[in-house]
Order: structure tokens, then sequence, then C-alpha cells
């Protein structure tokens, strides 16, 4: 147990150590999963280059292709329709350069809600709406769409506006979607992927290309490749459960629900739409963010975060925030990023505190 600083007892963990418990900011990056380390460390001793025509090399590449077989298997797809990135922002921007060089940067589009890996290789004025694809030409070349918000949640219809855009040469962050949706990659033409978003390493990613002798330039995939990540996302990829999509939508449901019930003023950002399961944007009337943020890490040690999924900017709404929320009294929200290995003792725990610790504040 614990107290506050007006001797208020609060409930803790039996297990103190147990850090896993009270982390809450899997939208940034998810827990390594236990299985995902020991397939890593089993390669540890395997250090040849791959590209070396040497016994170290020759041994090192039979690892390497096997991991890349067994990453296509998981994802559906033919492994030459496969490049390895170092992560997310790696491959979106591969894309994007590749496709500035081809075509120009005035034929380049993207949503407005895109990662910050896209949005800053486009024209300010090249964004249209996710939502209703407002702003897009008649016939645009190529447009970048999330599958699902880094900071919301928020599922955009990638399928739809393949529809709309049947020439169009479409690109897809699917970082947030791999391992909370079904993966079909068929509509889209390129689709990025990276580990660390669903229990495996960071610095390795996926760069899918639906015609790669289309794309020699992307697909040649000349970089020098780490075995040890690559194994951790082969494995990550195949521990990935149909059924997880319903344990993070339960748990969504379970905080939603308590703040909801025991808590006054709040908005959760995106609630009317549909959302993958595991992410929360919930803002707090007449409270920042980034405060109850360090509250809840400096005195209880819960990690959860603000702004995008890769930072947690404490001076200002996010870019995305204030897109799609106007009244700036809800423009500072905590993002809640949930994983597989919570349980309902660890929500209840959270939730608990949450309701606490804004209560505090408010007073």
């Amino acid at each position: 147990m614990s107290k506050n600083e007006g001797g208020v007892t609060l409930p803790r963990l039996p297990n103190e150590n147990m850090s896993i418990n009270l982390y809450f900011d899997s939208a940034a990056t998810t827990p390594l999963h236990p299985e995902v380390w020991k397939e890593m460390e089993a390669v540890r001793d395997i250090w040849g280059n791959a590209g070396s025509r040497h016994v170290e090399g020759f041994r090192a590449r039979k690892k390497m292709d096997g991991y890349l077989q067994r990453i296509a298997d998981s994802l559906g797809v033919a492994r030459d329709q496969l490049v390895l990135t170092h992560g997310g922002t790696d491959a979106n921007r591969k894309v994007l350069w590749a496709m500035r060089k081809r075509i120009g940067s005035e034929n380049l589009w993207c949503s407005a809600q895109e990662h910050s890996s896209i949005s800053d290789e486009v024209l300010e004025d090249h964004q249209f709406n996710a939502r209703t694809f407002g702003g897009l030409p008649r016939n645009p070349q190529f447009i970048a769409i999330m599958q699902a918000n880094n900071e919301t949640g928020e599922l955009f219809d990638v399928v739809a506006l393949r529809k709309k855009y049947p020439n169009a040469i479409i690109l897809s962050d699917w970082v947030q979607g791999v391992g909370k949706m079904p993966i079909n990659f068929s509509e889209i033409d390129f689709v990025t992927i990276s580990a660390h978003k669903f229990y495996g390493p960071k610095g390795a990613g996926i760069l899918y290309i639906r015609n790669p002798e289309q794309y020699r330039d992307l697909s040649k995939d000349t970089h020098t490749k780490d075995l040890i990540t690559l194994a951790g996302m082969a494995k990550a990829l195949e521990l990935l459960k149909s059924e997880n999509a319903s344990i993070l939508q339960k748990l969504t449901e379970s905080i939603e629900g308590f703040i909801r019930k025991n808590i006054q003023n709040y908005k959760i950002h995106a609630s009317d739409r549909k959302r993958v399961p595991g992410i929360i944007s919930v803002a707090f009337k007449g409270i920042r963010g980034s405060e109850l943020m360090a509250k809840l890490s400096d005195e209880e040690g819960i990690c959860i975060s603000t702004g995008s999924a890769c930072t947690s900017d404490i001076l200002a709404p996010s870019r995305i925030i204030q897109q799609i929320e106007k009244d700036s009294k809800w423009q500072y929200p905590i993002r809640i990023g949930l994983h597989t290995l919570l349980t309902d003792t660890d929500i209840q725990h959270f939730c608990e505190l949450l309701a606490h610790y804004v209560g505090e504040m408010r007073d």
C-alpha cells in the first residue's frame, strides 16, 4: 500500500517489481514478449554478416532466410514482397523518397492525421480529410493514409479509398494495426509495420510491396541486416493470436466504462468512430495531460503518454488533436496504450489511481 500527501491509503500491486503491470503506453512500445526474448537469445552467437561470402556469412544468411519466410507466412504474403527496414518511420520514408523521385512532390498526397514520418515529407497543402477524403484531387497518383491513428486509435477505410481511386498508388501505415486487427494487405500497394508495436524488438520493421517487380529501387534491400532483431520480429508475429483483439477490446471497455461511471467532465476522442482496440485518448476538463502523466509516473510508477506514439510533448497540444478537437479545454488528453499481458486486477488498480489523481489535481 502507498499513501498520498493527504495520508489517504492507495492500493498497490503485491509485487512492486512487476512494472509490466503498471505499463499503459503500448501505443508507443509494447513490452517485449518473453518468448521473443528467448528467440533472440538463441541466435546471439551468429554474428556473421549475411552478405559475406564465407562460412559465417552463409550461416547467418541461412538463418535470415528462414526468419524472412516465417514472417511472410505469418503475414500471408510472398517472401519477395517483403523488405526489411529499421521500423515504421524508416519504411514510410523509403516509400516517400522513392515516389518523390518518380513522380515529384506535387503528386504526393497524405491524410491530415498521418505520423510525422509521412506528413513531414508531403507538401502542407497536399493533406486531405482522412474520414471523408475531402481535399483530394480528381485523379491523385499517390496517397498515404494510416490504417489506425496512433493517438486516438481511429480506423480509416483504406478499402473505400481504393474503390474511389482505383488507379492511385496507396501507402498505408499499419504500425498500430498489426496484432489488433485481421491482416489483409490485398488492396494496398505499400504497407509499413514495426515490430515494437506487437511485442517485438525496436529497430525492426517491414515494408510490404504488392508488386515488387515494379519497384526494384525499393525491393533490392541492400542494407546490413540484424539477425537478432529479425528473429524477434518473426517470433512476435507468430505469437499473435486472433483473440488478441477481443482481449484488448475488453480492457478498453473496462477503462472507458470506469471513466464514464466514476469521473466527471471528460472527453474520449473519436469515441463515436470505429477504433482499433487498445488505444484510448481521453481529456479531463481543467487538467493538462502532461501534468497527469507526470503525476502518475512520479507517484505510482504508472506509464502513460500524451501526443503521438513516439513523443510526449508537454508544451502544446499535438497537431492531430488540434485538428480533430477545436475546443481548447479538450486539447490536452492522456493516451492510454494497452497490451495483452495486463490483467483485470491491473486495470482496476490503474482506474482507481486515475480517478484519485484526477480528483486530487482538480481539488
